[in-house]
């Protein structure tokens, strides 16, 4: 067994990045959260999926499954799946490079390439700003689902600084400082 000092902490440090980025876009596309907007009697919300009422005196939301009007939402749907896709293409790559296949270094680079490419995240996350300000009715403000992804998004490319880091790292020679 190998000891803790010899493990890639910055390979292990992106490794979770990734996982985190991942996760917090899995719930920034599974909450009704990406728009807000309060009213005197009532509180109306909506993400990719679903718009929600909720008035104050009743406890029960009622959500209606967004229709044909928002057709636009399809697209940041796909983007937003996509990019989930990327971060678990990452996080598969990165736990094979330092769980299983220690040795090969083509994990390492697929593993920044897929979570690199989670950066549709960027896309659908303008497109949604884009379009919510020319269709939907300016009461609305952005809410914590749009900010989730905008993290996870950051996650990401943080993890792809330290791989990269890693890299550089791993592939200079070492010097004799370095041993004592």
């Amino acid at each position: 067994m190998e000891s803790v000092e010899s493990r890639p902490k910055l390979l292990i440090t992106g490794w979770s990045f990734v996982m985190g980025a991942g996760m917090l876009n899995v719930i920034a596309i599974g909450t009704p959260y990406w728009i807000y907007s309060s009213a005197i009697l009532r509180v109306n919300y909506a993400g990719l999926w679903v718009f929600c009422t909720k008035y104050y005196l009743n406890a029960v939301a009622g959500c209606v499954e967004l229709d044909s009007d928002f057709g636009w939402v399809k697209s940041i749907r796909a983007m937003m799946i996509l990019s989930v896709m990327f971060f678990g293409a990452g996080f598969v790559s990165f736990t094979l490079k330092i769980w299983v296949l220690k040795t090969r270094k083509e994990f390492e680079y697929l593993g920044i390439a897929s979570t690199f490419a989670g950066v549709f995240t960027l896309v659908a996350v303008s497109r949604f700003a884009d379009m919510k300000e020319m269709k939907i009715n300016s009461d609305y403000s952005l809410s914590f689902s749009f900010v989730f992804s905008i993290l996870g998004m950051i996650l990401a490319l943080v993890a792809c600084g330290l791989v990269v880091i890693h890299i550089r790292k791993s592939s200079q020679p070492a010097t004799s400082s370095d041993f004592t």
